[in-house]
């Protein structure tokens, strides 16, 4: 006895339904409902929208939010190191600036000025 997921769903066709060599057991035959279904390009792409929200706002919403912080953790990374380059940068122009002034005025202050 195969185990079928509650939301199985017997229109859609399975591979036992195809090709089970060697385990007839599980090989199901299509029932007369079955068998007198159409299959609708638009019924199945109905069925595939319906399952595609559901694992969307359902078991992917937590594996989309994870990988959403990964890439905010990612870019805050590129940011805080692009903002440091330009920091350093600049403050590397003034800093030459201040350290003159200050020992300018130290010098100044040294001889009594």
């Amino acid at each position: 006895m195969t185990k079928k997921p509650e939301s199985f769903d017997p229109s859609i066709p399975v591979l036992t339904d195809v090709v089970v060599p060697g385990k007839p057991e599980y090989a199901r035959a299509p029932s007369a409902d079955e068998a007198a279904i159409e299959y609708d390009a638009e019924l199945i792409a109905e069925r595939l929208r319906s399952r595609f929200t559901g694992f969307l706002t359902g078991d992917g919403r937590p594996l989309i939010e994870e990988r959403c912080r990964e890439v905010l953790r990612e870019h805050s990374a590129q940011l805080v190191s692009a903002i440091t380059r330009e920091v350093a940068t600049a403050l590397e122009g003034r800093m030459s600036e201040w350290v003159r002034e200050a020992v300018e005025e130290e010098l100044r202050r040294q001889r009594g000025e």
